[in-house]
């Protein structure tokens, strides 16, 4: 592998903005900017030495305090341990939604083949309205609409409205599961949703 790009504000729970870039012994980077490294102002070109010679201005030290820890949070609990916890609370929404009608749940049914988030439908409403009623009701934060993926929701079937989707982290619990059903079930229960049988 000679290139691999990935975010901080995901699994590593830094602040949106960070992330990092694995670069493979065989691939030279270029500056995409020069100037003001700190290191040599006088310099009308970056300095050959690394890191400097790719970062061009002041870099986002409040982003990389907050990826450092993040990354230490993870460090410290254990990547196994939380994946465990997240996928036990995927697998307990999971099954909720698909025992209870109304509901149209996407992905594999093994948890084990998944990472913790969910897309799900209500029968009836719109994604943008799910998500707005759990928001202003319940104060539950979900994500509708297409997730940067278009073509998997024209893949679906769900293009060009998308789904709500559900991103469980370290910091849910199962009351928090608890409470997303119970107002998925009232958001149903009420009549906006169309029972789907």
């Amino acid at each position: 592998m000679e290139l691999l790009a990935f975010p901080g504000h995901k699994s590593l729970l830094g602040p949106t903005g960070t992330g990092g870039l694995y670069v493979g012994s065989r691939v030279r980077l270029r500056p995409w900017r020069e100037g003001g490294t700190g290191g040599d102002s006088s310099s009308p070109t970056q300095p050959r030495e690394l890191p400097y010679y790719l970062e061009g201005g002041t870099p986002n030290v409040v982003g990389i305090a907050g990826l450092t820890a993040g990354i230490r949070f993870v460090q410290e609990h254990g990547q196994e341990t939380i994946h465990e916890q997240e996928m036990q609370l995927l697998e307990q929404l999971r099954q909720w939604l698909v025992e209870h009608p109304g509901f149209e749940v996407f992905g594999h049914a093994d948890v084990s083949r998944r990472v913790a988030t969910l897309s799900f439908r209500v029968a009836g409403l719109p994604a943008g309205d799910v998500a707005a009623i759990l928001d202003s009701s319940f104060d539950i934060a979900v994500r509708p609409g297409l997730h940067c993926a278009p073509y998997i929701h024209k893949a679906l079937g769900t293009f060009p409205e998308g789904t709500v989707r559900v991103s469980l982290g370290p910091f849910n619990t199962q009351a928090d599961i608890a409470a997303l059903c119970d107002a998925l079930y009232q958001l149903v229960g009420s009549g906006l949703g169309v029972s789907a049988g």
